[in-house]
């Protein structure tokens, strides 16, 4: 007991620290970002080579696995895909080749989520100004592609991050009486509920901070304690990071808040979803309990074609895991079998 006790005050008088370090630089912190935004002479959304144009005038890279040996380059099928916290489009490079080689007929585009590690903005990585960017990137980039493929179902796909940007921004663009502009979705290894073991006054005390210090940043290992992270069977979070050259050393509060809140949000924005949906989910994955995707999957109650695959081998990375080539190949499938678009845009309209 008194072992835990002080491992308690331990933590208690760190959390103390980081108060008065955040109060030192309070004045700093407080304002509004100030960044140097990348300003291109495009007035207008635009979707080039290998950057696009939002509507606030920001380009993002993206990459994409197209069949250029297609007449027309015309996909049935075009997949949109959103990497998770601390991830790039190049998460995505094992299914997109997987697709080309498999599934012709399907195509794949991967955007730099902003924010992230490779943002063109340096100052604005690890930080989001609110989480409706994010919707609006996602909702221009879609209306963008979908121009380029008219004829192509339309899915969004998000891995962890992703997936909650996804599903968040479908449930704003319902709340707002508008259609989203998707006509599939795909949520793999979702993040939708908060770990149990993970300490309430935690939650609490960096809300708190929050609210007074919006852009002071923390870093996971700050909230995690130090704990290592399983992503894969063999590799850990830290060791991603010594490697990965996007990869964010701090996050500002106001990010990690937001995150939060569309967690929360996740089982409530299940049951608006109308379109087809596939979930996908490990058994291993540290950041989410099987039970709790279950729970979200039941949610999904006005889904006219759901689906579920659960990997009990697996962790939170499925598309670099032992299972990849399983989990890319029913994913492929998945895709493969949605009927043409004119056939079921009608569901959500």
């Amino acid at each position: 007991m008194n072992d835990q006790r002080s491992i308690f005050f331990r933590a208690i008088a760190r959390w103390i620290a980081v108060f008065f370090l955040l109060g030192f630089f309070g004045a700093s912190c407080q304002r509004k970002p100030n960044y140097t935004l990348v300003n291109h002479t495009y007035e207008k959304p635009r979707l080039g080579e290998k950057t696009f144009t939002t509507t606030d005038r920001q380009s993002f890279s993206y990459r994409k696995f197209l069949n250029q040996s297609k007449k027309n380059n015309e996909p049935k099928t075009v997949v949109i895909a959103l990497h998770g916290f601390c991830g790039a489009s190049i998460d995505y490079a094992n299914l997109g080749k997987h697709l080309l080689e498999k599934y012709p007929d399907i195509a794949l585009y991967a955007y730099e989520v902003r924010g992230q590690g490779l943002d063109p903005v340096h100052e604005r990585r690890g930080d989001i100004d609110q989480a409706e960017n994010w919707y609006r990137d996602l909702d221009t980039f879609t209306r963008l592609v979908r121009q380029k493929h008219p004829r192509a179902n339309i899915v969004w796909q998000g891995e962890s991050m992703g997936s909650l940007i996804l599903t968040n921004a479908y449930r704003t663009e319902i709340d707002q009486g508008r259609k989203p502009a998707c006509d599939a979705i795909i949520i793999t290894s979702p993040v939708v509920g908060i770990r149990g073991d993970f300490p309430t006054w935690k939650k609490h005390t960096v809300r708190a901070i929050a609210k007074i210090f919006p852009s002071a940043r923390l870093s996971l290992e700050t909230l995690s304690g130090g704990q290592s992270v399983q992503m894969t069977a063999d590799s850990t979070h830290n060791e991603q990071s010594e490697i990965n050259a996007w990869h964010v050393e701090r996050h500002t509060l106001r990010l990690l808040i937001q995150l939060h809140d569309m967690i929360e949000d996740m089982k409530p924005s299940a049951s608006m979803i109308k379109v087809p949906t596939l979930v996908v989910h490990g058994g291993q994955d540290y950041f989410t309990d099987a039970a709790d995707v279950e729970d979200f999957y039941r949610k999904l109650s006005q889904t006219p074609k759901k689906k579920r695959l659960y990997y009990p081998e697996a962790h939170h990375l499925l598309m670099y895991d032992v299972q990849k080539e399983r989990v890319m190949g029913d994913i492929g499938k998945w895709l493969d079998q949605l009927p043409a678009r004119n056939s079921h845009t009608a569901h959500h309209r």
